[in-house]
């Protein structure tokens, strides 16, 4: 048998603090009254009715005096219990910062504290809940109470709520899946953020009775202090956010970003910059800026950085060239803002560094273009006054070769003046087509029928020991342009790789079909996108030195020791007259790649075959020829009197406007040249035409077809015709127009 004082023992410490006191505080009052009872027996004293209600209105005041007591006492040992509670939420929710980490210590504390063992914590996002911690169960408790279709989301948000419902009822409050976890109650509270809700807490037990309404109140005291730390929680994810932002956006910016201290060292570097210098972050980081730039400019860059620190003035847009890792240069424009200490002085230095390299390439090839131009500008020059010349020499070696018999002692020499100035004139050609002022034949061709025909003319120049490799595709190759052109185009580029492998070697000549963006032809004025046929020659010769590169087009222009200088620049012209571009590719010892794009167009058709004369067509007109050169004047009255023709020359275009304007009505047909000082050619040939609009004008010159001058006034001429040329040229050219007229006429009548 257990022990009386053993049983009171466990009894009394079973009790809390305030029920301890409270049976202390009745024991004393009973042991008093029993005490005052006892002495007046043991004295004699029979009690009296007074003396026993005033004993027991003693009692009942000092009882009911510590039974208030008490019960403050135990109110504030509540309402201590309670702010110990409160400060130990306060204590997890706060100790943390990261909103996760807020939720699962908020969860976890506040169901130990209401000594429950399931709870979650949703958070809107949107308009739905979602579901951020559990404690308990890894159950959906709004995804299982929804799905009856009794409460939406903004039920959990706006007041608490309590439900209960024992295990064997089906009332539907709580959900069989969380029956089955013993749950018979669950209480719910609103999170509520600065503004507005923010989401819900939601806790459940097992005892059907266990969820006091002092609970409840303790529970909405925690949901506050929850609440609380959420905001802050949130305000620290958005400052995380913005911080994560800006990193962003500084380390992924599409410049190089530093940071430089007073004494020049990198401080701050972005992922850009690490990328675009080839260099890790650690490899720049603590170094000096200026050791970012090519040698030569490494000097001055530390300059310019200490006048920025000692004056607090940023750069604006200063172009300096960073040199990458590999070696390689890059040309950057450096901006920078500064940063200042309270006395004004400055301490750091922003710097953005934007590459440019493309830029500069696209300006190099502007200049280059614009270069090229000019030279081809000054070379169409040269080639029209040279053709004048030539007129005047092929024309009197054509007469003479026509009245001197084959076995006349001067025959020979004849022959040799009429060779040398065609090859004279051929060489005008070359320069014309650089100048892009030559005649042009368009019409459809087939660029890897006229590879074919080229190659079997090359090969007949070169030895055994270079190899020629052809890799064609097998689609079309049909583009719009002149055979001869594109040939005299490609066998130069054939003999270019020729003359670059003097020991051997293999030319390789490829085609394609390719596509051209804008970004790509921008720095091409004349190209447009589109299709392309793409044409690369290469070879494995000696390579071509950097520093000349910009200059292989250049006429006259040459590092071979016989060469004459027009090949590339003849092929430069020739792609512009089409509309094309090239591209040059080229390493010293390793070979050279040249590789040709021209526009494609229709499928090459059948040229037709060309007949020529071999009796000159005479006739009786009279014929006016307007020319500055007074030799051209003389060579062409001679030509065309020897066919039976009467003509008249005058050496300008005011001349020959006064001379038409009384003899009109004699002339048939005027030589007008179009390039004259005084009165140019279209001057003179408007004035011609406002005289007698049915005028026959056939234009001269010794630029071509394409030349801007004559382009201006075909379509209103008669006919055109390029100096020099011989007489079998002119005597075909003027009967045809006289002819064409002629036929013209006597349609009309």
């Amino acid at each position: 048998m257990r022990n009386p004082l053993y049983i009171v023992q466990r009894f009394v410490k079973s009790l809390g603090l305030v029920e301890q006191a409270q049976v202390v505080a009745s024991t004393g009052v009973i042991v008093s009254m029993a005490t005052i009872i006892i002495a007046m027996v043991l004295t004699g004293q029979s009690p009296r009715l007074m003396d026993f209600i005033s004993i027991l209105t003693i009692g009942l005041i000092g009882f009911a005096g510590v039974y208030f007591s008490l019960q403050y006492s135990r109110q504030l040992d509540e309402q201590r219990r309670q702010l110990l509670a409160m400060n130990s939420i306060a204590e997890s929710v706060n100790r943390v910062v990261e909103l996760d980490q807020v939720l699962q210590a908020a969860l976890k504390k506040v169901t130990e504290l209401l000594n429950t063992n399931y709870g979650w914590i949703f958070m809107l996002e949107g308009n739905t809940l979602v579901l951020k911690s559990s404690k308990g169960t890894t159950a959906d408790f709004l995804a299982l109470s929804m799905a009856t279709g009794v409460d939406s989301p903004s039920t959990w948000l706006h007041q608490p709520r309590v439900q209960r419902e024992r295990l064997h009822e089906h009332l539907g409050l709580i959900h069989p899946e969380l029956k089955l976890l013993g749950i018979q109650f669950w209480a719910s509270i609103p999170l509520r953020g600065k503004e507005s809700v923010g989401g819900t807490l939601i806790v459940a037990g097992e005892g059907y009775d266990m969820f006091t309404a002092k609970q409840a109140e303790l529970m909405e005291a925690f949901g506050n202090q929850i609440s609380v730390a959420l905001n802050n929680a949130q305000l620290f994810e958005r400052l995380k956010q913005s911080e994560q932002q800006y990193i962003d956006l500084f380390e992924n910016a599409p410049d190089i970003y530093l940071s430089v201290n007073r004494h020049h060292t990198i401080v701050g570097f972005n992922k850009t910059g690490a990328d675009i210098l080839g260099y890790s972050k650690q490899e720049i980081l603590r170094k000096p800026f200026e050791n970012l730039f090519v040698e030569d400019r490494r000097i001055p860059v530390k300059e310019l950085l200490g006048t920025m620190f000692s004056e607090g003035r940023g750069l604006k847009d200063v172009e300096e060239q960073m040199v990458r890792k590999d070696g390689e240069a890059i040309y950057v424009t450096l901006n920078s803002t500064l940063v200042f200490d309270d006395t004004g002085r400055t301490v750091n230095a922003r710097i953005v560094a934007r590459d440019i390299s493309e830029r500069k390439k696209m300006e190099s090839a502007i200049l280059h273009a614009q270069k090229i131009d000019s030279i081809g500008s000054l070379a169409g020059g040269i080639a029209h006054d040279f053709n004048n010349i030539l007129a005047s020499i092929l024309g009197s070696a054509s007469i003479m070769h026509r009245k001197i018999t084959e076995k006349g002692r001067l025959y020979k020499y004849v022959e040799i003046i009429e060779s040398a100035s065609r090859r004279g004139s051929a060489l005008t050609r070359q320069l014309l087509t650089f100048a892009r002022k030559t005649e042009t034949e368009i019409k459809p061709v087939d660029v890897n029928a006229i590879i074919k025909e080229t190659i079997h003319l090359f090969e007949r120049s070169v030895t055994k020991e270079i190899r020629v490799v052809t890799n064609l595709t097998s689609q079309r190759t049909g583009v719009r342009g002149d055979d001869g052109q594109i040939q005299q185009a490609l066998l130069n580029l054939f003999l270019n790789g020729r003359d670059a492998m003097p020991n051997g070697g293999t030319l390789t000549i490829t085609t394609s079909i390719t596509q051209a963006d804008a970004h790509t032809v921008r720095q091409f004025a004349s190209v447009k996108p589109g299709a392309f046929i793409a044409v690369s020659v290469s070879d494995t010769g000696v390579g071509i030195a950097t520093n000349v590169r910009d200059r292989v087009f250049e006429p006259f222009f040459t590092t071979k020791d016989n060469g004459t200088g027009l090949g590339l620049s003849v092929l430069y012209g020739v792609v512009q007259n089409h509309g094309g571009f090239i591209n040059l590719e080229s390493e010293v010892g390793q070979g050279t790649t040249f590789t040709i794009y021209f526009p494609r167009g229709a499928t090459a058709a059948q040229a037709s075959a060309r007949t020529r004369r071999q009796r000159l067509p005479r006739g009786r007109e009279n014929i006016l020829v307007i020319d500055d050169e007074i030799s051209v004047c003389e060579i062409a009255r001679d030509m065309l009197s020897d066919l039976g023709y009467f003509v008249t020359f005058v050496h300008d275009g005011k001349a020959g406007l006064d001379f038409y304007t009384t003899r009109q009505a004699a002339i048939d047909l005027v030589l007008l040249d179009v390039n004259m000082p005084h009165m140019g050619g279209r001057q003179a040939f408007e004035g011609l035409k406002a005289i007698n609009p049915a005028t026959r004008v056939i234009l001269l010159t010794g630029y071509g077809r394409d030349s801007i001058e004559a382009a201006s006034l075909l379509a209103e001429a008669d006919g055109f015709l390029q100096k020099p040329f011989q007489v079998e040229d002119l005597a075909t050219k003027v009967r045809t127009v006289l002819d064409t007229r002629g036929v013209a006429a006597e349609a009309a009548t």
